[in-house]
């Protein structure tokens, strides 16, 4: 599954409690690395976390893509 946004989205940003911190356009959050955006699947909010489980490739394992 996906999720689609545009720059006008409004998006939830939650902190490491859920709790709301404030809400933002998505172009707002262009270029931030480590985001986790989620749709909420009780009111159907756009909300972002930050994604403490983001991975860097090894660069010598991908030199070939």
């Amino acid at each position: 599954a996906g999720l689609y946004i545009t720059a006008g989205t409004k998006v939830a940003l939650l902190d490491e409690q859920n709790a709301l911190v404030k809400v933002v356009k998505a172009r707002d959050l262009a270029g931030q690395p480590d985001l986790l955006f989620r749709r909420n699947s009780q009111n159907g909010a756009v909300e972002c976390k930050t994604n403490k489980t983001a991975i860097e490739l090894n660069e010598a394992l991908h030199a070939h893509n």
